[in-house]
């Protein structure tokens, strides 16, 4: 490998490791949601009305934070995000009322998507070329995860050391404010050089340049694709609960070893669906996930749900949360198989998230209905089989976007 591309790679690596410092803090209730009630005097409806807030925030803002990609340079935008991040992390830190916390988490939907969002994909799509997408975007999902895991292993620890869970919070948020403005640092004096993306042209773009993206089938493909792959990813997500509570008499403190098991897997699902992807061609190994995920959500559904059963959990949820992260290490290097100009591409990545990151909106809202009118058992059951019908829709979404792509071969200057 020669220094360009070790430089390339390295820029994928900083990008991972800003990424897993700004989107890893609103999810702390992961697994400290009890010490963030108590820390926070807040209620459960409280929390889930913070969490609301920055779903929404980013919602709004996935299509802005597009637009702004095309116009500023993704590292001084990188930058901006971590010094924002870390002046909210350290308000956090001083424990503020829920009024504050509502700015708080708002701001942080603005900081991670309004600013930093498509930026960061479209700097990686434009590092690599045709060839190696599959690398690039599984490089950047699987360090993320990788680090990301390292950041909750360490401030469990931090936690730990602290006699009340108040003091634990705060210190394991400190945590997040250096690192965070550790790493801004860091990025003021490393200079790099910037991805080929048509600089002389920013100022060209206009908003008609959004019917051009939304003219393209292959646009909605994705949308329909990230959709469907995000299905997948919340069965991962509810995977421990249903171990806790779907009938195998499973214990709260071996149900949260299992969901951080599968933390775990976020490295290498996204560096091996990378690597196959660059071999066989991305579309192809969406497709092959997709089925993959499709028989793993219906052997959920049907599968025994009684404490005999309880072992083949450990065994079943590494090549599951595999499959999911392999799906979300590919999904983004599929933007080269669409025919967008490169002075485009933030507003494209803005809106195909907006439509394809719903799930993230309605989802648990179909689980909470299948709670309240059925057992326990039954709800998780019928949920596994949703989200088997939304990868099949998936799987066919995969299939017409690689016809399409054998149709129309995208061009590397495109």
């Amino acid at each position: 490998m020669d220094r360009a591309r070790i430089a390339a790679y390295a820029q994928v690596m900083i990008i991972a490791l800003a990424a897993s410092v700004i989107y890893s803090a609103p999810y702390l209730r992961q697994l400290f949601k009890t010490s963030l009630l108590e820390a926070f005097s807040l209620s459960e409806a409280q929390l889930g009305n913070l969490s609301s807030t920055y779903a929404l925030a980013c919602l709004i803002c996935y299509v802005p934070g597009g637009w702004l990609a095309d116009r500023v340079e993704a590292r001084k935008l990188l930058i901006t995000a971590l010094f924002a991040s870390s002046a909210t992390y350290a308000w956090y830190a001083t424990i503020p009322s829920y009024e504050e916390l509502l700015i708080i988490y708002a701001a942080w939907g603005v900081i991670g998507v309004g600013i930093l969002w498509a930026a960061m994909f479209k700097q990686v799509r434009l590092l690599g070329s045709g060839e190696e997408q599959g690398r690039m975007f599984g490089s950047l999902e699987g360090a993320r995860g990788l680090f990301e895991a390292i950041l909750l292993t360490v401030g469990g620890f931090i936690f730990g050391l602290f006699a009340t869970r108040e003091l634990g919070m705060i210190n394991v948020i400190i945590l997040y404010t250096v690192s965070s403005a550790a790493l801004g640092c860091m990025l003021l004096f490393w200079k790099s050089e910037p991805a080929d993306d048509d600089t002389e042209e920013r100022e060209k773009i206009r908003w008609s340049d959004l019917m051009i993206i939304v003219r393209q089938p292959s646009i909605w493909l994705l949308c329909i694709i990230l959709s469907a792959l995000y299905h997948v990813f919340w069965a991962t997500i509810e995977f421990p609960s249903f171990a806790e509570t779907g009938g195998f008499e499973m214990t709260l403190a071996a149900a949260t070893a299992l969901g951080a098991a599968k933390l775990w897997m976020r490295f290498p699902g996204g560096i091996l669906a990378g690597m196959l992807g660059d071999r066989i061609g991305n579309p192809l190994v969406m497709i092959w996930l997709f089925f993959l995920s499709i028989l793993s959500c219906l052997y959920l559904a049907l599968m025994q749900t009684t404490l005999g059963w309880a072992w083949t959990l450990w065994v079943f949820i590494f090549p599951f949360a595999l499959l999911a992260y392999g799906l979300r290490g590919v999904f983004w290097a599929l933007l080269y198989n669409c025919p967008i100009p490169k002075r485009m591409l933030g507003t494209a990545i803005g809106v195909v998230s907006i439509i394809g990151y719903s799930p993230d909106a309605y989802v648990p809202q179909v689980a909470a209905g299948l709670h309240t009118h059925f057992d326990t058992t039954t709800a998780y059951q019928y949920f596994f089989a949703y989200v088997a019908v939304a990868a099949g829709v998936g799987m066919v979404a995969s299939w017409l976007l690689y016809r399409l792509t054998l149709r129309n071969p995208a061009e590397e200057g495109v």
